[in-house]
């Protein structure tokens, strides 16, 4: 009988030795084959999902609620985001927008493995820029002609005043417009008045200057730097239609535009895969709207060119105000969206129909169209940018919630009317508002903030935290408190990471060390179970419309319950639960943005002073004078026979003077054994110097409490300088009830001062009194005794 399988077992070593005829002789391979096919595998069964994990929703303003997430195309997904319109500082509100729309970016890429093709705008023409240049330009050129202060410039900023007052305010002149009391309708009225009022403290001041005889150009130059935006609104009304060149207006937004991305790298923010520049599509703008009114939607007036909303809305196919239908008769939002310098756009067929092209006055940038000289509108660039690159439909168009209406919703319509399609954006996103201390941000209250003002007081990776924990559709109120809470948050997480890494890096020194323990005990089960259900609760939260706050509170509870069981000591954790708790942590922030451009290896935040790329030698040596100047001691300690003491204040001088310069901490363990860490070298001089500060006081305050001892016993001994045995001969006598006319031969009475017999209680309680008094002034020669002593040796 063949032994089947053994053959099949050892075929192929029969093949190597030559042995195959040998087999074939012994048995047929069809009979080994069709006996082998006879034993069949047992059956196999498919596992059951216990725990099915929701899918995607997200918050869409076309809805106002939050649908299922569905991509045009697979995996991948369009999306077009509103940029900065670049005239001036970009400020806090800026940055929760922005970081915002990053976030949601960071999340939908790189947890949810979405490939994103993300487009952002650059806004360099409009009406606010061509203010801001034109007045810049103009000012600029009067401050360089001006070489002295004279009564005549004097009158011109007065006049400018005056202008000021009646256009901004609406009164006759500044005197009148000092006495006005706030408007609730305006709310500039703020920042008018307090513009006019320093305005009117700086003329004053150059009236007395020229009482003076001070005509320096300085005076001069003070006079219209401290008035600047009063007369700079004054020149802009006088000359603004002089300025022809492009180029003021350009350089202006080109200047601010290189400020915002350098905001934008600070705070972290990936750059978009695609940047456009309206300048740079007028041509196309120009084809746009061209269609537009081909398509009967738009209408040409006097070289301008509007959208009509009533013919739009009037097809069964489109809806004009799809955002905010309830706002399509707001008139002072839609002026507002058609700019400061619109007002003079007429002809309208209808209230709320916009400017599609804008005839150019003189002073304001030109293209040439079938129309005329003119540039584009403000809502058309959006829509013809994004159409050029993302096509007739896009997945996720995103901005701010403030530009919902009419901007957005203009930008739909005019879209729709191009293509001539029902929907032009699947998923319209809009960050909420934000507000400063429960107030909305103006110059007026004197809360704005710009990113580099905020970045003064706050990193970018506790201004990411901050956006973190507010949902991203929600208003944001941006205070002190939240502050102070994000700072905790950060302060958790660091010193987690530190922790962690510290007992990974010990580890790895005795990773192949074992005493026989495994360490995978009921606390350890714990963790891991612990860090599987918050992975769900991160996965279920980021579905839900990506709720950050959520996400964000479920990561901190994992990390506050590891923090308990690291407490145990590093002789009861197992470092490998450890590590992987603090990967995913590190995991989760790297994908919000908060952990930075980091290996992907690396755990928690980078010590950025620790982070040194350089050769061997620049890196080690300044460990290696450390380690062999503390060699150094130790040997000329020993020589000299020092005391036990004052080695461990070498000791002590290493571990918080050395190694803190090189962002090493050392913390000392229960069993006498340092943990090492490696910590940002500003943050442990600031420990260090909170330690000192700490210590300072508390020993200011032991000595004030000494000093006050002292003056209290001071006191109590200079009554002791009277002798026990003339205490009482000293009782003046007028005071009756306490003269004595007779004493023993220690002083104490025996007689009062009617000759009396004192009685004998009397005479006990006279005896203490003596006796404490014998006491302290004991005391009292002791203490004069000492203190010319130590004057003598002095």
């Amino acid at each position: 009988m063949v032994d089947t399988k053994f053959l099949w077992r050892n075929i192929n070593s029969f093949q190597i030795f030559g042995y195959r005829k040998l087999i074939y002789l012994n048995f047929n391979r069809e009979y080994l084959f069709s006996t082998m096919s006879s034993k069949s595998q047992p059956e196999w069964h498919a596992p059951e999902n216990k725990l099915p994990l929701p899918t995607l929703k997200l918050y869409n303003s076309l809805t106002r609620s939050k649908v299922d997430f569905i991509p045009k195309n697979g995996k991948q997904i369009t999306w077009y985001n509103c940029g900065p319109t670049v005239y001036d500082s970009s400020h806090i509100g800026h940055a929760r927008l922005y970081v915002t729309i990053d976030i949601l970016r960071r999340v939908l890429t790189d947890y949810f493995n979405y490939d994103i093709l993300f487009v952002m705008n650059i806004t360099d023409i409009d009406d606010k820029i061509i203010l801001r240049a034109r007045q810049n330009y103009l000012f600029n050129n009067f401050k360089s002609e001006t070489n002295s202060l004279t009564q005549e410039l004097i009158e011109q900023v007065k006049a400018a005043l005056n202008d000021f007052a009646q256009t901004k305010l609406g009164v006759a002149n500044n005197r009148s417009a000092l006495n006005l009391a706030p408007s609730k309708e305006d709310p500039k009225y703020l920042l008018y008045a307090n513009t006019l009022r320093e305005t009117v403290k700086v003329v004053a001041s150059a009236e007395c200057s020229l009482e003076d005889n001070d005509v320096s150009q300085e005076a001069a130059h003070q006079l219209l730097t401290g008035s600047k935006d009063v007369v700079s609104s004054w020149l802009d009304k006088e000359k603004g239609h002089t300025v022809t060149d492009q180029k003021v207006f350009r350089d202006l937004a080109a200047y601010w535009e290189q400020d915002f991305m350098k905001d934008m790298e600070l705070l972290n923010v990936r750059p978009c895969d695609i940047l456009t520049r309206v300048s740079e599509y007028v041509p196309e703008i120009v084809e746009y709207v061209k269609r537009i009114i081909e398509n009967g939607y738009g209408y040409v007036v006097d070289g301008s060119v509007y959208f009509d909303t009533q013919e739009f809305d009037a097809k069964k196919t489109h809806n004009y105000a799809k955002l905010q239908p309830w706002s399509a008769g707001n008139e002072g939002l839609i002026e507002e969206g058609e700019g400061s310098l619109g007002s003079q756009l007429l002809g309208k067929k209808n209230k709320s129909d916009f400017a599609l092209w804008k005839k150019s006055k003189p002073g304001e940038p030109s293209w040439e169209s079938p129309w005329g000289p003119g540039r584009p509108g403000w809502h058309i660039e959006c829509s013809v940018m994004a159409s050029e690159i993302l096509g007739e439909n896009m997945d996720i168009h995103s901005g701010g919630i403030d530009l919902a209406f009419p901007h957005h919703d203009n930008e739909l319509a005019q879209s729709e009317a191009y293509h001539e399609c029902e929907q032009w954006v699947n998923y319209f996103v809009h960050v909420g508002h934000l507000h400063v201390e429960g107030q909305k941000m103006s110059k007026s209250l004197k809360n704005f903030i710009t990113i580099q003002q905020a970045l003064e007081n706050y990193t970018p990776r506790q201004l990411r935290l901050c956006f973190l924990l507010h949902q991203w559709d929600s208003k944001l109120d941006f205070k002190e408190s939240s502050m102070s809470e994000v700072k905790s948050i950060e302060s958790i997480l660091n010193n987690f990471f530190i922790n962690t890494k510290a007992l990974l890096n010990e580890h790895k020194h005795s990773v192949y060390e074992s005493d026989g323990t495994h360490r995978y005990r009921n606390p350890e089960r714990e963790i891991i179970s612990l860090l599987r259900e918050k992975q769900v609760a991160i996965h279920t939260a980021l579905c839900d419309s990506i709720n950050t706050p959520a996400a964000m509170s479920e990561l901190m509870e994992l990390i506050n319950k590891t923090n308990i069981y690291l407490s145990n000591g590093r002789n009861n954790i197992n470092v490998y639960v450890l590590e992987n708790v603090a990967k995913y942590a590190t995991k989760m922030l790297r994908i919000f943005g908060v952990i930075g451009n980091s290996a992907l290896e690396e755990i928690g935040f980078r010590v950025s002073e620790q982070q040194k790329v350089g050769n061997t030698e620049d890196i080690v040596l300044p460990y290696l004078r450390i380690l062999s100047g503390f060699r150094d001691n130790i040997r000329e300690f020993a020589r000299q026979k020092k005391d036990y003491s004052e080695f461990l204040v070498l000791s002590d001088k290493l571990r918080d003077v050395d190694l803190v310069e090189l962002g090493v901490s050392l913390d000392d363990q229960e069993d006498g054994k340092a943990l090492v860490k490696l910590v940002d070298k500003n943050e442990l001089i600031k420990v260090r110097e909170a330690k000192l500060r700490a210590q300072a006081e508390k020993a200011a305050r032991k000595e004030e409490i000494a000093k006050a001892k002292e003056e209290e016993r001071r006191k109590r001994l200079e009554k002791g300088k009277l002798a026990a045995e003339d205490m009482f001969k000293n009782v003046k006598g007028e005071d009756q009830e306490n003269a004595y006319s007779a004493f023993d031969e220690q002083g104490i009475p025996t007689l009062d001062g009617q000759g009396q017999e004192l009685p004998k209680n009397r005479i006990k309680k006279l005896k203490k009194e003596w006796e404490a008094q014998k006491k302290l002034h004991t005391e009292y020669l002791a203490w004069v005794a000492n203190n010319n002593e130590s004057t003598n040796t002095e």
